[in-house]
């Protein structure tokens, strides 16, 4: 088997794999149907817009196709496809999913050019998808819990709902959810296929939502396995070339890591499961932060997957990196998304309720020396989805660009993008204002551009109070100009995970 490393008998790694739905609070079964949930006394959806308009960004969204309003000017050398994912169906007759992450995916597609810009959105045609859409009602188990099953599932592809994040793979794309294989999807209609089999025992096996691209088209990703971690390595056209099951000691959630030109960086968050996993109480409710426990840092050689060295980090939960860059004598210094609560996963359970997240992340640098302890520096707080420009990805870079919530009040949704400096410990902001919840932004180079800034951010924002969806660009090199152009639909969308520009 020349997929692995190191010598691994199929059946184990099968084995470890099949664990994935175990790492996310379900089990494989065939049940009869159980007793309905209660119902609200009125509509989730008119319950939650009653309580506060901005809860648009948390109602189910819609398939929709639309040439776009085009507001400004778009630049000249922009062109090109941002797709973008993320929950989009959370609600089915009185049922109503008890976390954001649940919900069913909607892949955006909006094509920008010459023409101006055309909108395509697609829900992710899962076999939990159609299941579901032909009975009407939620029947399968989440991660979050809430939903007695009522149908036959078997694997983590039987219930996954393709609804984190998308990769473009040699002129396809696949649609990610952390917890099973990556779906097919048609780049132009978004008409889904099959999962995708890497081979080597890992169909089903936990495949994360941020795989990372080396500088020569490779890929690499983790799955989280419980108290081990998968890694893989795969080549330029998406053919899998190494897979490795890591044992590490204790439990662990990994949506992001680190890549640099010679590791793969994995950091352990303070949590660990309080015990109370099952088809009702999935993952997300059971994945509790621990005081004083600090996040542990392991790296591997990316080549050979062997681990080199570990470390500790102050105590807490990191979603998202932005990016990681080795020097000649081995310090790795990488940009991490900390926030000092472990508990953070908890707070996505507050849009299904009628409520905002409480933000307490910052990014801060990491600098790892190849002995002794590791620096920590906050740089900004209340940030979150990191992203630089792609050509300096696993290289030192200066800038990099997030999402913001602006004003005193750590509790409610992103209103602004901001550059960060890192040379200069300075930034900028672009701000949208208070009727704006805006979404992560990506970086696209100028084609003519020289230095780090010279590109756009691309991304979407929601104006809650219009009840209408934006494609937003705002020049790289200046933030303050606020966005250049925007490209209005005439609905609302609701608030989407993550983004890849083609």
């Amino acid at each position: 088997m020349s997929g692995f490393p190191q010598p691994m008998h199929r059946r184990h790694f099968l084995a470890g794999a099949a664990t994935g739905l175990t790492a996310l609070g379900l089990t494989t079964a065939s049940t009869a149907r159980a007793a309905p949930l209660p119902s609200p006394p009125t509509t989730w959806t008119q319950a939650l817009l009653d309580a506060d308009p901005r809860l648009i960004a948390f109602v189910n969204g819609t398939e929709h196709d639309q040439a776009a309003r085009i507001e400004g000017r778009l630049p000249r050398g922009l062109a090109g496809v941002l797709y973008r994912n993320g929950p989009g169906l959370f609600e089915h007759g009185s049922d109503r999913y008890r976390h954001w992450f649940d919900g069913d995916g909607l892949i955006q597609r909006w094509s920008i050019g010459p023409q101006g810009v055309s909108y395509r959105s697609r829900f992710a045609a899962t076999p939990k998808f159609r299941t579901e859409h032909k009975a009407g009602q939620f029947v399968l188990p989440v991660s979050g819990g809430g939903i007695r099953p009522a149908a036959a599932f078997a694997g983590a592809n039987s219930v996954n709902p393709s609804n984190t994040a998308v990769l473009p793979v040699n002129g396809a794309l696949w649609a990610l959810w952390e917890g099973g294989s990556p779906l097919q999807l048609d780049p132009a209609s978004l008409a889904a296929g099959n999962h995708v089999d890497l081979g080597d025992g890992t169909g089903g096996a936990p495949f994360s939502a941020h795989p990372r691209v080396g500088a020569d088209g490779r890929v690499w990703n983790v799955g989280s396995l419980g108290s081990r971690v998968l890694l893989y390595r795969l080549d330029q056209t998406g053919r899998l070339e190494a897979a490795r099951v890591q044992p590490l000691g204790q439990p662990g959630y990994y949506h992001d890591f680190i890549l640099t030109e010679r590791s793969l960086v994995l950091v352990q968050c303070s949590t660990a499961p309080d015990g109370r996993q099952s088809l009702i109480n999935g993952s997300f409710g059971s994945m509790r932060g621990v005081a004083g426990k600090p996040m542990k840092v392991h790296v591997f050689d990316r080549e050979s997957f062997e681990l080199v060295r570990q470390a500790e980090l102050p105590p807490g939960f990191a979603f998202h990196f932005g990016n990681g860059w080795e020097e000649a004598d081995g310090t790795i210094r990488f940009d991490i998304v900390h926030d000092p609560n472990g508990d953070e996963m908890l707070e996505f359970f507050k849009p299904m309720e009628g409520r905002f997240p409480t933000w307490g992340s910052a990014t801060c640098l990491v600098i790892l020396p190849p002995k002794g302890a590791p620096r920590f520096e906050p740089i900004m707080a209340r940030t979150e989805f990191p992203v630089i420009n792609p050509a300096l990805r696993t290289r030192r870079n200066r800038y990099v660009y997030a999402s913001a919530l602006t004003g005193g009040n750590p509790e409610g949704w992103f209103t602004a993008v901001t550059k960060i400096d890192l040379d200069r410990n300075a930034h900028q902001v672009c701000e949208f204002g208070p009727d704006w919840l805006v979404e992560e932004h990506v970086f696209v180079p100028d084609p003519k551009g020289r230095r780090e800034d010279h590109g756009w951010l691309v991304g979407s924002a929601l104006n809650w109070r219009l009840g209408k969806t934006a494609l937003t660009v705002i020049d790289a090199r200046d933030l303050e100009r606020g966005p250049i152009a925007k490209a209005w639909l005439d609905l609302a969308q609701p608030l989407r995970l993550h983004a890849q520009f083609v």
